[in-house]
């Protein structure tokens, strides 16, 4: 039998084709032949990667099944942790804070436990330790936007002002941006026409904040924020006690405002940004936070968590994940983790 005929299953005996798929074998081998060669360097590459495929599931293996204990206590977790961080992001707002970028994701579980006062001690530190890095950070966030690109100058004045102690020079530049911002935001969401003067009640009619739904959360917190800021007040009353909009670009307010003041201001417009363009309007089939069939956790909790069904996990929001694993694991941990050998 000749070398061809060793390497290749398709030739066939020399006896005469008796049936249709015999006849049409017959046919093709004179012109698969030379390509056999081929045929058999393709199977070896597809049995090299088979083979790797199978070497990586072997090592992954003990790295999965060391990591699905902390995965199922996330899911087990995950309904009171996202309670309290929803408690949180409410009492903060009321009190005249949004989320910054710096906050631990643990301490944020206990940030709706904090007086209105403790709260502002603890981010007025958080801004303003280490030479006010966070601010800067801030600052730089605010200019790393391109939908304020508008007022970077004022920006760059606003935090120099703030970190030179002159803080109150800061509240009416920031509320003439936030006023603006706000106002672009409707219109490129095409609730509001430019010509529109009461940018917040226009959010506020849209409803965007009384969906039962994950990105609602942040809305009802954003809009209960700017229901402080933008609260109606009659000019013949006594001035209201928290900062006011109106009172203050009307220059009707007592400028008593202290530096917790300022730095709410500023950090909201980072919570504008993130509201209009990361979360936008709420979609109808988006998951809940907690609680009900939709909320990504019901499916993951009801499994047998093994490490064939790590997949299903991905049904969790991704930024619920993070608040869930922040809380139950240490930045340290986790690095250590994923530092880890397979």
């Amino acid at each position: 039998m000749s070398k061809t005929a060793k390497r290749s299953s398709l030739v066939l005996s020399k006896t005469e084709p008796r049936t249709l798929n015999e006849y049409l074998a017959a046919a093709l081998v004179p012109f698969l032949e030379p390509y056999s060669e081929t045929f058999l360097e393709i199977q070896a590459q597809f049995a090299k990667t088979f083979a790797a495929i199978d070497d990586l599931n072997r090592r992954l293996k003990p790295f999965l099944d060391a990591t699905l204990p902390f995965l199922q206590k996330l899911v087990e977790d995950a309904p009171a942790i996202l309670n309290d961080h929803e408690k949180s992001f409410l009492h903060m707002a009321d009190c005249g804070w949004t989320l910054p970028d710096w906050i631990d994701l643990r301490e944020l579980r206990t940030l709706h436990l904090k007086s209105p006062e403790e709260l502002d001690r603890y981010f007025v530190e958080g801004f303003m330790a280490n030479g006010a890095e966070n601010l800067k950070e801030l600052g730089d966030t605010l200019k790393g936007n391109p939908g304020l690109s508008q007022w970077h100058l004022l920006i760059d004045d606003i935090i120099a002002s703030i970190e030179a102690g002159r803080h109150r020079v800061a509240i009416p530049a920031t509320l003439t941006i936030m006023d603006g911002y706000l106002a672009g935001a409707l219109v490129k969401a095409s609730l509001a026409t430019p010509n529109a003067t009461s940018p917040f009640k226009v959010l506020k009619e849209a409803r965007w904040h009384e969906d039962d739904t994950f990105d609602a959360v942040f809305w009802r917190a954003g809009v209960l924020f700017l229901s402080r800021v933008f609260a109606h007040s009659d000019f013949t009353q006594q001035p209201p006690t928290f900062i006011n909009r109106h009172w203050i670009l009307h220059g009707r307010a007592p400028v008593d405002w202290t530096l917790s003041d300022a730095l709410r201001l500023v950090n909201s417009l980072t919570t504008l940004e993130f509201l209009f363009v990361t979360v936008g309007k709420p979609k109808p089939n988006s998951p809940r936070w907690t609680g009900g069939p939709n909320d990504g956790f019901t499916m993951t909790r009801n499994c047998n968590l093994q490490s064939d069904k790590v997949p299903e996990l991905m049904a969790l929001n991704r930024f619920q994940c993070l608040c869930v694993a922040g809380d139950l694991l240490s930045v340290d941990r986790i690095q250590q983790t994923l530092r880890s050998p397979l």
